[in-house]
């Protein structure tokens, strides 16, 4: 998973593969599914791959609406 630092934060060395363990905002990381879900749920990090798009509704039909 793919994630940017919305903001500083002290890490998990071996999952953010840098030498300090600590990141800066605007950085890019590769990290497994489970600590990047973490981090973003912890409003830490944003996903940055291309599967997150806005989801959609639906268009209400004429006979739905009342």
């Amino acid at each position: 998973m793919k994630i940017r630092a919305l903001w500083g934060f002290k890490g998990v060395q071996a999952e953010l593969k840098n030498a300090t363990g600590q990141a800066r905002a605007g950085e890019e990381f590769d990290v497994s599914d489970e600590y990047g879900h973490t981090l973003v749920g912890k409003g830490l990090a944003a996903e940055v791959d291309g599967k997150t798009a806005p989801k959609t509704t639906k268009q209400a039909k004429p006979e739905e609406n009342k």
